[in-house]
């Protein structure tokens, strides 16, 4: 499998995702004949080995499969368990790893596969949005790789929590915390900008969630799920995507379309619609119903639902025994219930990832201050105010003597 642009552009694993976003506007999509079938129907296996053997089968051109079993087993070391009830919807945790999120093995993925390029060609700077559990896992995911720093970009007025202090480059870390005077489409225009370039002696990486080893990450963990369950699971399956994951509902496509057997797709619709507000992901859903129309339609099942119903499957769902979910694992939960009442229930599964540790939500569903993973840090300082310019990041980050 490789990557294109929508110039045509094609790029190996390894190139598209050194530079996060390609050099034309839009997203790397997959492109070719990978096939996940033998990673998904081999003998049973641990999870890290069926994602080694997924990782080798989709990227042969790149990875070798003992280089896969390494990146596998940084970056998928634990299976998801079921948590809470047990039926015809299954709840998958995904929070295990240093963020308490499903981001961590994207995360651990390309920081693994950019300690291979910056060995040979030099370090780089890793650049993305730091909201949320993306600062967390990115900057938990680079720690203690030589040649690698990170730079997380927050919008003016946006919180920079969830670091642990040990990580911030001020203090001996890889990380520094910028703030970008502007909105959300400010950040995204000053990471497009960035993409392939250099920052004082650093090539720059965009390592939000649409680099493309995190999208591929995505689609491991996918096939490393359903061939963990396959033994279990008679009828037809679904995965639950909450609506606006855009990416997560992308990754869900292509796995179909890398032979993975999913039956479809339950999307919750919420605030943000289907899509979402994410341009890349809504990009690679475009492209991918331009390159096969009518599957979307086949495969998807859309149910609305409000964020009340959400919260109150939530809370039905820690009385039963399971976890508190965070909001848009809760999205989806509860469009899977829909989904079961309206006539599946009985032949069907339904998976629902756990993406995020409730502590994600806490600050803008109640205001509260929430205990992030690892002692993460809450609303630390900045360390510089910028322009959405490269030339104004690239006076903060030398004036800070952050990269190297």
């Amino acid at each position: 499998m490789r990557f294109i642009d929508e110039k045509g552009g094609v790029s190996t694993l390894m190139e598209a995702a050194a530079r996060g976003y390609p050099p034309v506007p839009g997203a790397f999509a997959p492109t070719g004949d990978g096939d996940l079938r033998p990673a998904v129907y081999a003998p049973e296996a641990p999870f890290a080995e069926t994602a080694a053997s997924a990782l080798a089968s989709l990227f042969p051109e790149d990875l070798d499969p003992v280089m896969a079993q390494r990146l596998a087993a940084r970056a998928f070391p634990l299976a998801p368990l079921i948590c809470g009830p047990v039926g015809d919807m299954l709840v998958m945790d995904y929070t295990t790893g240093p963020s308490g999120s499903a981001s961590d093995s994207e995360a651990a993925l390309l920081a693994a596969l950019l300690a291979g390029i910056a060995r040979q060609g030099g370090p780089r700077l890793l650049l993305a949005d730091g909201s949320g559990p993306e600062g967390e896992a990115l900057s938990e995911a680079i720690a203690g790789i030589r040649g690698l720093s990170l730079a997380l970009l927050y919008p003016q007025g946006q919180a920079a929590s969830g670091i642990r202090g040990q990580r911030l480059a001020r203090q001996g870390g890889q990380t520094s915390l910028i703030s970008v005077r502007g909105d959300r489409l400010a950040v995204e225009g000053l990471l497009r900008e960035a993409a392939g370039k250099s920052v004082a002696g650093a090539a720059v990486t965009v390592a939000g969630p649409a680099n493309p080893a995190r999208l591929a990450a995505r689609i491991v963990t996918l096939a490393a799920t359903f061939s963990l369950l396959r033994t279990g699971i008679s009828g037809d399956l679904f995965f639950g995507i909450r609506g606006g994951d855009s990416l997560g509902f992308a990754a869900c496509l292509w796995a179909w379309r890398l032979g993975l057997p999913l039956t479809g797709i339950v999307l919750s619709i919420g605030g943000m619609g289907v899509l979402g507000l994410d341009p890349s992901g809504r990009n690679l859903v475009q492209r991918f119903d331009t390159d096969r129309p009518g599957v979307i339609r086949s495969l998807a099942l859309i149910q609305p639902v409000e964020a009340d119903a959400a919260l109150g499957s939530r809370a039905a769902f820690a009385a039963a025994g399971g976890p508190l979910l965070d909001l848009g694992s809760a999205m989806a939960l509860a469009a899977a219930e829909r989904s079961l009442d309206a006539g599946l229930r009985g032949h069907a599964k339904i998976i629902v990832p756990r993406g995020a540790e409730s502590c994600w939500d806490e600050a803008s569903l109640s205001g509260a201050s929430p205990a992030y993973p690892g002692g993460g840090l809450h609303d630390a300082r900045v360390d510089a105010e910028i322009g959405p310019s490269l030339s104004e990041l690239e006076r903060a980050l030398t004036a800070q003597g952050a990269i190297g």
